[in-house]
């Protein structure tokens, strides 16, 4: 029997079946097993969805042959015991699921059932870089392969031997899990009691993993800065429906059908590809309220299945800069602590560069750093400011690096935590410029390219990893791993670097 099953959490319970209620469902069939009360909720009078290509050809249908509709049913079976609840989901049930389950419970249970040297599929995403989301696929009996700084969001993996009489063979896990037991529906309630048990045991091994935020005054101020965002010119945030979504263990691409986006009170605007310019122009052309931004609503129209509404929360994708959060499927997340481990881990393994004793502390601003005589005496060659150095098509002068000595160069950059992130992104376009030579004339060989950190603290940096901010670390890792794909060995060097006398305290310089 296959088994597609979201944990609802405690407080969500009524709302869920509310919402079950509010979509058409009602309650056919109750039944009580092992303890748990099941209730089988159905869409009793189904959607009638067009068929995309009837549209097409609409003029070819008249009365005596009508334009091809499917119809479309769901059910969603709710067993509740004391305060736990679990859903068996039907069709497009999990649509109404998501919004209400426990986000980390089917990655809970792979780490607990599943076979980490049988992996067969992973979706995840990383928050720098080019890459943000990925699926990737293996042979069969191949061991999981996580790479530093990739979240893994969804697993589909064999079931480890001594359970596979219990669970089946395979699971795929994501916000649920689905299974596939030996078992009949008169034996669901059992097999939860089950299940239960294997959640109480210790995990089987690591997934680096983003995990959901329940704090209702951390959720509020996480919100603010979403809409900072949303009435900015900013753009660091995009819809989920540009790449992927995930509801419980089923994939939705965004590529097929039409949108629309509707503000209470408003007129609704129909788009063929979700945009964030367009849902901020709308925003400002209809002078809509901060406080009503997030009661905007998202049509899904499509091709040949039934279309649903979604809060605009749920659609985005968000990343709230130095608060070590995002926003996906309508949750916040923090990172687990898996994810901090395996990222430590990939940045222990770049190279360190001594730090020369006359160079451990620093007062000087990156001008004058770079031209003194110490660097000179020490063996360095000036680059900075040199933009022949990186030859472009482009009218934008693009700075290379700032020193060079050997076969190495140097990127300096003097800042706090948050402010250092800059420097890997410059690092990273070069390396990719390098990389594509798309539109480079020139560009002279190195086969190292060094960030030299002036780490603005209180007190000395010895080690990367230390560094309070994960987005710094994010960075890092990426840049590192374009400079080994590029065949250039990544180098850190650190020095601290500490306010002259003459240096006026910033507000912007707090120190990690």
């Amino acid at each position: 029997m296959r088994l597609n099953i979201f944990s609802i959490q405690p407080t969500e319970i009524e709302g869920c079946l509310a919402k079950l209620y509010s979509s058409g469902m009602t309650v056919i069939k109750e039944v009580d097993q092992s303890g748990w009360h099941g209730a089988f909720y159905y869409s009793r009078e189904p959607h009638l969805v067009p068929v995309s290509w009837g549209k097409t050809f609409a003029d070819f249908f008249d009365a005596t042959v009508q334009a091809p509709r499917n119809l479309s049913y769901w059910g969603a079976f709710v067993f509740t015991k004391d305060e736990r609840c679990f859903v068996l989901s039907y069709g497009k049930a999990h649509f109404y699921l998501r919004p209400y389950c426990d986000y980390d419970f089917g990655i809970e249970v792979a780490k607990r059932i599943a076979d980490d040297t049988d992996a067969r599929l992973t979706a995840g995403r990383r928050f720098q870089g080019s890459k943000k989301k990925d699926i990737k696929s293996f042979a069969n009996n191949t061991r999981l392969d996580i790479e530093s700084g990739e979240s893994v969001d969804y697993i589909q993996a064999g079931i480890v031997d001594g359970l596979r009489p219990t669970f089946g063979k395979t699971g795929k896990f994501g916000a649920s899990a689905m299974l596939a037991p030996d078992i009949d529906k008169a034996d669901v309630g059992a097999f939860l009691d089950k299940l239960e048990t294997e959640l109480a045991n210790a995990a089987r091994f690591p997934l680096p993993r983003t995990m959901a935020i329940t704090e209702k005054d951390e959720i509020a101020r996480f919100d603010e800065l979403l809409l900072d965002e949303l009435t900015t010119g900013l753009q660091t945030t995009d819809f989920t429906h540009n790449s992927f979504d995930l509801y419980g263990v089923d994939f939705v691409f965004g590529d097929d059908g039409s949108f629309s986006i509707r503000a209470p009170r408003k007129k609704a605007i129909e788009v063929d590809h979700l945009s964030v310019g367009d849902l901020k122009s709308y925003i400002a052309d209809n002078k809509i309220a901060r406080k009503d931004i997030l009661k905007i609503t998202v049509s899904d129209h499509p091709d040949d299945a039934p279309g649903f509404d979604r809060p605009l929360k749920e659609t985005l994708d968000f990343i709230a800069d130095g608060e070590n959060v995002i926003l996906t499927g309508g949750k916040w997340l923090h990172f687990n602590q898996d994810y901090l481990d395996f990222l430590d881990d990939y940045l222990r393994g770049i190279e360190v560069e001594d730090t020369e004793e006359q160079f451990r502390t620093i007062t000087d601003d990156e001008p004058t750093f770079n031209s003194s005589d110490a660097v000179r005496a020490a063996g360095y060659e000036l680059a900075d400011k040199d933009f022949a150095i990186l030859k472009t098509k482009s009218k934008t002068p693009i700075e290379a690096w700032d020193l060079k000595k050997g076969s190495t160069v140097y990127a300096v950059k003097f800042a706090t935590a948050q402010k250092l992130s800059y420097v890997c992104d410059q690092a990273s376009a070069v390396l990719e410029l390098k990389r594509n030579k798309a539109g480079t004339k020139k560009l002279p060989d190195f086969d190292r390219y060094c960030l030299w950190l002036g780490y603005r603290s209180k007190t000395p940096l010895n080690d990367i990893t230390e560094t309070g901010s994960i987005i710094l670390k994010q960075k890092l890792e990426a840049w590192a791993r374009k400079a080994r794909e590029a065949r250039i060995e990544p180098v850190i060097k650190i020095s601290q670097k500490v306010k002259a006398a003459s240096e006026q305290d910033t507000s912007d310089e707090v120190m990690d």
